[in-house]
């Protein structure tokens, strides 16, 4: 529509006067004859004469008829400018209508555009979408091409490296065989030689052995022998100290002649007489309680240097016989 008034600018700019032209008359309902004019003061009083009242009656039938006629003439251009409106109206609205099935048309033809532009330009995007996926795929075609390719390639680079160092591996395992049985021959001849020394140092060393336990059996015979002659010289030596002392302190009961008893005494460290007992009586009770009353005048007795005969004597029987 607006389409339409921008290529008729006259026609509107009339089309609006002709309305506000008609709405003010409309409102104000202007009357087309004329108005009784009042009297100012600035009017001038005009001296009248007396008039004919026919002639008065003639002129105001002729005024009345020349109102009428005006009014007539007025509701005609009345009626002539609502025709004309009406008109105008109708002529507005045929245009309104003209330019809203031309807009309607202008949108139909727009929108047939835009959706034939749309279809085309989808179109043209699902053809370059569809060539951008085939370049895709023809890509992701060729990139596994080449990943197949290249990991064929690790695969036989790997196992040429595999093979390579299985045949590294294989000759150092032959080479380390090799050493290490030289080694161990080596070892073993050392072992052998180490043995061979360490039973000669053995029979050595055994017969050194030997030789100073034999000599170490022979110096101990000896000096037992020499121990057992040193103890039993001191041991008669004290037992005979024993019996002369219980002798010098025995007094003989009378009848006693030829009696003997075996008497178990018990010493301390330094001698003295702890126990003293008859283990084997001589037959007369005055006899042996003589000889214990003997041994215990006769404390402390006599002891030995030796700790050994020292332990002996801690524990001592011995015969008394006065006779021998």
């Amino acid at each position: 529509m607006w389409a339409v008034l921008r290529r008729n600018p006259v026609a509107l700019a009339l089309a609006v006067l002709l309305h506000i032209g008609l709405a003010f008359f409309l409102i104000f309902e202007v009357d087309w004859g004329d108005e009784v004019q009042p009297i100012g003061a600035d009017v001038q009083v005009v001296q009248a004469s007396l008039v004919d009242p026919q002639s008065l009656e003639a002129a105001e039938r002729e005024k009345a008829a020349e109102a009428a006629a005006a009014q007539a003439a007025l509701e005609q251009r009345r009626a002539e400018e609502r025709r004309e409106l009406a008109e105008l109206e109708r002529q507005r609205k045929a245009r309104e209508a003209q330019a809203a099935r031309e807009k309607a048309e202008a949108e139909r033809r727009a929108a047939a555009e835009k959706a034939a532009r749309e279809k085309a330009e989808a179109e043209e995007r699902a053809a370059a979408e569809k060539a951008r996926l085939a370049e895709l795929e023809r890509k992701e075609a060729e990139q596994k091409r080449r990943q197949e390719a290249e990991k064929k390639r690790l695969a036989e680079l790997a196992a040429k490296r595999e093979a390579e160092r299985k045949a590294k591996e294989k000759a150092e395992a032959e080479a380390r065989a090799r050493a290490e049985a030289a080694e161990k021959a080596e070892a073993e001849r050392k072992a052998r030689i180490a043995r061979e020394k360490a039973e000669a140092e053995r029979k050595r060393k055994a017969a050194e052995a030997r030789a100073r336990a034999d000599r170490e059996a022979r110096e101990a015979e000896l000096a037992a022998q020499f121990r057992a002659e040193q103890e039993a010289s001191e041991q008669a030596r004290v037992m005979g100290l024993i019996q002369a002392k219980v002798d010098r302190n025995w007094l003989r009961p009378p009848g006693t002649e030829g009696l003997k008893c075996t008497v178990r005494v018990r010493l301390g460290v330094s001698g003295s007489v702890l126990l003293v007992s008859v283990v084997e009586s001589s037959g007369n009770v005055a006899f042996d309680r003589s000889v214990e009353a003997a041994v215990r005048k006769a404390d402390p007795l006599p002891m030995p240097e030796s700790p050994r005969l020292i332990a002996l004597f801690r524990d001592l029987t011995f015969i008394f016989d006065p006779s021998s």
